[in-house]
C-alpha cells in the first residue's frame, strides 16, 4: 500500500511538472514577441504592484473602482518586480505564475474524481487553451485570480476527507472568486453545490457557507466604511440586459471571440487560421453539448459529472446574457474550463461503454493538446495595436524606452496624454520617470493629475503625447507643427506645452 501511494504521489509530481512546462513553454513565444505591449489596464495594474513594492497601503480593488479584485494579484507583481525588476515581463511572469497555480489546482481536484489519468490529459488541454492564450497573463485585475481561486475552491472540495478547515479555505475560495469577477460564480455554483451534496458532512457544509458569507461580509464591510482606497472614478458595464432577443446572435459571436482568445477589451482581433478553426471546433462542441445530455437523460445513460459541467456551461452562458448587455469576450472566460472538462469527460466515458479504447482517447486528447500549443505559440504576432512588429525588429518597450528617453533628454517628467490608456502605458515604461495624464480631471489615481498640473503650474518643461496619425488636431493650434516630433512613426511628441494650449486640446486642468 505505501508502494502504490508513493507511486501515485511521483506520477502526480511528474503530472504537474509537465503541466506547467507546457503552459509556460507554449507563451514563450509571446514573452519573446517583438510585439509584447502590456496594454493600459495592465499598466494600471502593474503600477499598483510597483507602488506595494515602495511600501503603499495595499490596494483591495483596481484603482478607480470597486470591483476586480487586486489584492491577490498586486503583492505578486511587486514580488516580481523586486526579483526581476520593473517591466512587462516580470508582469507576464507573475501573472502566468498565478495561471498555472490554478491549472495545477483544477487537475489535482478534477484527478480526484475522475481519475489521475483523465485528469492530467484534461489539464493539459486546458493548459493550452487558446481561450488563455494571452488572457493567462494579463493583469486585469480579477480575471486571473478567478480562474485560480475557482481552481482552489474545486480542489479543496474534492480532498479525499472531508475536513472542516478545508471546507472553510473552500468557502473563502468561492468568495474571492465573486469578489474577483462575480461572473465566474454561475458557472462554479453547480461544482460546488455537487460536491456539497456527494462530499460534505453538514458540519462541512455549515463552514463552507460561513466562510464564503464571512469574507465577502468582510469586505464589503470594509468597502462600506471607505477604507478600501481610491477614488471611485470608473463603473462596470449596467447590470440587466433590456434587449435579450437581440443579444442572442452578438452573444453566439462572444462566445466564439472568447475561445479563439484573441480580443482585446471589446473589441476582437483577428486570429491566426488555426486559432479559428479550433475556436469554431468549440464552438461546435459548446452546439452539441445539449443535445448530448437530452440523449443521456432519454436513454437514462446518466454521467453526473457530463449534467454537473453542462449546467456549469449553461449558467456561465446564462447569467452573461441575463445580466450584461455588454458583449466583450473577456466576459466569457469562465466558460473555457468547464467547456473542456466536460469534453474530455465525453471523450473518456466511451472507454467506460466499450466504445472505444483508452489508449485510442489519449490518442486524441494528445493530438488536440499538441494542435491547441501550435496555436497557443502563434500568439507570438498577437498584438491589439494597429501596428505589427517584424521578427527581430524593434521591440514594443524599445519604442516605449525611445519615447520616455526623448521626454527625459528634454527635460520633461511630466506629460498630457491624447489617449487614455497611453498615460498608463508612459507612466508605467518609465517606471514613474515621466507621469502622465489624460484629459479629465478627475481619474483613476488623483495624485497622477495632481503632480502633472501642479508641474505645469511651476512651469516645468510639460510635454503633450499621443499616438502618430491622432493628435486630434493639436498641429492647428500649435505655433510651429514641426515641432510635433514623431518617435519611430507610432508616437509623437510636443514640448512646450502651456495652460493656454492644453485647455484649447481639451484637457480640463485642476489648478
Amino acid at each position: 500500500m505505501g508502494t502504490q501511494v508513493l507511486y501515485r504521489t511521483r506520477r502526480g509530481l511528474g503530472y504537474l511538472a509537465v503541466l506547467a512546462a507546457v503552459a509556460a513553454a507554449a507563451r514563450l513565444p509571446q514573452l519573446l514577441s517583438a510585439n509584447l505591449l502590456l496594454d493600459g489596464d495592465e499598466c494600471i495594474v502593474g503600477l499598483m504592484g510597483v507602488h506595494v513594492l515602495h511600501g503603499h497601503p495595499l490596494p483591495f480593488f483596481m484603482y478607480g473602482q470597486r470591483y476586480g479584485l487586486a489584492i491577490v494579484e498586486t503583492p505578486l507583481l511587486a514580488a516580481s518586480f523586486a526579483l526581476l525588476g520593473v517591466g512587462a515581463v516580470p508582469l507576464k511572469l507573475a501573472m502566468l505564475a498565478l495561471w498555472i497555480a490554478g491549472l495545477i489546482a483544477y487537475f489535482r481536484g478534477f484527478s480526484r474524481v475522475l481519475g489521475d489519468t483523465r485528469g492530467f490529459w484534461i489539464a493539459l488541454l486546458l493548459a493550452v487553451a487558446p481561450a488563455w492564450a494571452a488572457a493567462s497573463m494579463k493583469a486585469w485585475s480579477g480575471y486571473v485570480t478567478a480562474f485560480a481561486a475557482t481552481g482552489v475552491a474545486i480542489d479543496l472540495m474534492t480532498a479525499d476527507v472531508p475536513r472542516a478547515r478545508r471546507w472553510l479555505g473552500a468557502g473563502i475560495a468561492t468568495a474571492v472568486t465573486f469578489l474577483a469577477q462575480p461572473l465566474w460564480l454561475p458557472g462554479l455554483a453547480p461544482i460546488a453545490l455537487y460536491l456539497l451534496w456527494t462530499r460534505a458532512t453538514p458540519r462541512c457544509r455549515a463552514v463552507y457557507v460561513a466562510g464564503a458569507a464571512g469574507a465577502i461580509a468582510l469586505v464589503a464591510g470594509v468597502r462600506a466604511f471607505g477604507s478600501i482606497g481610491g477614488d471611485v472614478s470608473w463603473s462596470g458595464p449596467a447590470a440587466g440586459n433590456p434587449h435579450l432577443l437581440a443579444s442572442l446572435r452578438p452573444l453566439v459571436q462572444q462566445a466564439y471571440v472568447s475561445l479563439t482568445g484573441s480580443f482585446y477589451l471589446g473589441s476582437a482581433v483577428a486570429p491566426g487560421r488555426l486559432t479559428a478553426a479550433i475556436g469554431w471546433l468549440w464552438m461546435l462542441v459548446l452546439a452539441a453539448a445539449a443535445p448530448a445530455q437530452i440523449f443521456r437523460v432519454a436513454t437514462r445513460r446518466y454521467l453526473p459529472w457530463s449534467h454537473v459541467l453542462f449546467a456549469s456551461v449553461l449558467l456561465t452562458l446564462i447569467a452573461n446574457w441575463l445580466l450584461l448587455e455588454a458583449r466583450d469576450a473577456r466576459y466569457l472566460l469562465p466558460l473555457a474550463m468547464p467547456l473542456t472538462v466536460l469534453a474530455g469527460v465525453e471523450l473518456f466515458d466511451l472507454p467506460d461503454r466499450r466504445a472505444a479504447s483508452m489508449r485510442a482517447c489519449v490518442a486524441a486528447m494528445a493530438i488536440a493538446a499538441a494542435v491547441h500549443a501550435a496555436a497557443v505559440m502563434g500568439f507570438a504576432g498577437h498584438t491589439f495595436m494597429w501596428w505589427t512588429n517584424t521578427r527581430g525588429g524593434r521591440s514594443e518597450s524599445a519604442t516605449l524606452r525611445q519615447l520616455t528617453g526623448v521626454l527625459r533628454e528634454r527635460g520633461v517628467r511630466h506629460a498630457y496624454a491624447m489617449n487614455p490608456l497611453l498615460q498608463w502605458t508612459i507612466t508605467f515604461y518609465s517606471d514613474e520617470a515621466v507621469i502622465a495624464r489624460w484629459k479629465a480631471a478627475r481619474d483613476r489615481y488623483p495624485p497622477y493629475i495632481e503632480a502633472v498640473d501642479a508641474a505645469l503650474a511651476a512651469g516645468e518643461p510639460i510635454a503633450i503625447v499621443g499616438y502618430t496619425g491622432y493628435t486630434y488636431g493639436l498641429e492647428r493650434l500649435v505655433a510651429d507643427p514641426k515641432a510635433i516630433a514623431d518617435v519611430d512613426g507610432k508616437y509623437f511628441v510636443y514640448v512646450g506645452a502651456d495652460r493656454a494650449l492644453l485647455e484649447r486640446a481639451g484637457f480640463h486642468l485642476t489648478r
